[in-house]
């Protein structure tokens, strides 16, 4: 049955495409307002436009950290590429009058966990779409460009990243690629053997897995700098446990789960809230709900035994602080979300009840391989896996060794040089 909704869904977006590739164009964007951040900008720095997309928590994290890092030093700027830049060849867009997108689509199918249909959406078909529009994007992405002049463009995108690079080129604008999945095949399309000499590419880590990517696109070493995973500078400090977990009253002696489905929440919280109610040792549940905040009053209303406490919060922007005082980490599958736990060296257990987008299939590879964690398979397996971790402490404490023993490279320090050698030039 989920296939036959799948390939429904299917028909209809490729006759939705005919049928608005047809239409004339919608009309011209006008921004009110320029891209680049009052506050950090004045004559004598440098810009920066950061395209970015709200498909999802992550790219919106990872612009936020890079202009965290880079705001000090340079004029920094961004915008949604699917949304603003590209808006004419957003079918959404022009369907409901601008009132919804492409990527609010992704969003919703990615809270009702409808990975097969978003895969078949962005991922085949989506490829598809964006190289038979590739010259309207371009022309679209070099106007765009042109009105506001940056020194350096950066990517945090992915798909259209061959369309940025053609126009940098032509512009002769240096262009850094960030991809924020450690799959970086989306973020690669339509690029390969890349020759502009002002193209650099950041990739989080220097490990087999990742460099075999870029080797078989035949980018060479030369355009790669390992910089780590950007991410909020907070999840880069030290933090006092005992005061955090005074502030939001955990209990001091008992182990802390946290279970969270990235910044734009899930309804899984509840399905997955009430397999921990079943855990048969003593421990503190803290469940993040993002944006999820419908959930609480059912959240609330979930029983747990006395020797099981939670906490549940709402949209919050101290989650560095949260993961610092957590023991185990349940979450789906999304890069930030497990490179921000491989920073606070805290173990996960990964969520593949029901599959994952292709592009982060390769994040579950990178946890187990490297034991930092486990996979849940089926919900039934939730309160026995988490019991049998915290009843085990020697093998919770391998997987928290196993992350703090992995290289990871300052990602501030490292973008902030590399952003400096790249100006330099």
């Amino acid at each position: 049955m989920k296939r036959l909704i799948a390939a429904i869904f299917a028909i209809l977006f490729v006759g939705g495409i005919l049928f608005f590739y047809l239409l004339p164009p919608s009309r011209e964007i006008i921004e009110t307002e320029s891209p680049y951040l009052v506050d950090t900008c004045n004559r004598d720095k440098k810009k920066i436009l950061i395209f970015s997309s709200g498909g999802g928590g992550g790219h919106t994290s990872v612009t936020r950290a890079l202009s965290e890092y880079l705001q000090d030093d340079y004029c920094i700027g961004s915008t949604l590429m699917f949304t603003n830049v590209l808006k004419d060849l957003d079918i959404f867009q022009k369907a409901s009058n601008s009132k919804v997108s492409f990527e609010s689509f992704h969003n919703w199918f990615a809270k009702k966990k409808w990975f097969q249909l978003s895969n078949a959406l962005e991922g085949s078909l989506g490829l598809w779409f964006f190289a038979l529009n590739r010259k309207k994007g371009e022309r679209a992405i070099e106007k765009y460009i042109k009105k506001y002049s940056p020194d350096l463009i950066v990517s945090v995108i992915p798909v259209v990243n061959g369309m940025v690079l053609s126009v940098a080129q032509k512009l002769n604008i240096p262009f850094l690629l960030v991809p924020t999945d450690l799959d970086a095949s989306f973020a690669l399309n339509q690029i390969e053997a890349p020759t502009y000499d002002k193209f650099y590419i950041a990739p989080s880590y220097n490990t087999d897995m990742i460099k075999k990517q870029f080797s078989a696109k035949q980018i060479t070493e030369k355009n790669i700098t390992y910089t780590g995973f950007p991410i909020k500078r907070a999840f880069l400090e030290p933090h006092n446990q005992r005061k955090i977990k005074k502030q939001f009253d955990i209990p001091t002696n008992t182990p802390v789960v946290l279970l969270m489905m990235g910044a734009l929440g899930s309804d899984e919280l509840l399905r997955f809230t009430k397999q921990l109610a079943k855990i048969t040792i003593p421990a503190h549940i803290i469940i993040a709900m993002g944006q999820s905040e419908h959930l609480r009053p059912q959240l609330e209303r979930v029983h747990f035994p006395k020797h099981v406490t939670k906490t549940i919060l709402g949209f919050t922007n101290q989650m560095p602080e949260i993961m610092a005082i957590s023991d185990l980490f349940i979450t789906k599958s999304g890069s930030v979300s497990v490179n921000e736990a491989l920073y606070s060296g805290l173990p996960m257990l990964l969520d593949d009840t029901m599959g994952s987008l292709t592009w982060e299939k390769l994040n579950r590879e990178f946890v187990t391989d490297n034991r930092f964690g486990d996979i849940i398979k089926k919900y039934y397996q939730i309160s026995q896996m988490v019991t049998d971790l915290l009843s085990n402490k020697r093998e919770l404490a391998v997987l928290k060794k196993n992350i703090e023993a992995f290289p990871k490279k300052n990602p501030e320090q490292e973008f902030r040089l590399l952003v400096k050698r790249i100006l330099s030039k």
